[in-house]
């Protein structure tokens, strides 16, 4: 059994956008066709729109997000989740006055490159 959490997980370190934990991949786990990440979004910031081969769902736990995927946008909320499409521009921005937070799980994994990029720290 593999257990994971933002103690034992790489992170994207405190950025002020958005800072992410890589909780399940290929090169921290026995996972082979997907990655599982968890964000947090500070008051009044937001993910930058971007575009990744591997289709995503993000699922609101904490917070008020306004999602934007392409032209459209609309308002999330905790136990919403989202499809994201494969190669479809996407972000998410706090709307709400507590810190957003989300889970996304990628499918195929986030290659190793993009990950390096992504979560170049060692677990916090």
């Amino acid at each position: 059994m593999e257990i994971f959490n933002r103690s034992n997980s790489k992170n994207t370190c405190p950025l002020e956008v958005l800072t992410s934990y890589l909780l399940v991949s290929p090169r921290n786990s026995s996972a082979r066709n997907l990655s599982v990440q968890i964000s947090f979004v500070p008051v009044g910031s937001e993910q930058p729109v971007h575009a990744h081969e591997p289709e995503q769902c993000y699922y609101i736990i904490q917070g008020k997000g306004l999602m934007m995927i392409e032209d459209e946008a609309r308002e999330v909320y905790p136990g919403d989740a989202v499809h994201i499409p494969s190669n479809k521009r996407h972000g998410i921005k706090n709307i709400g006055d507590v810190p957003l937070e989300y889970l996304t799980a990628n499918s195929p994994a986030f290659t190793k490159e993009y990950e390096d990029k992504l979560w170049p720290s060692h677990p916090a």
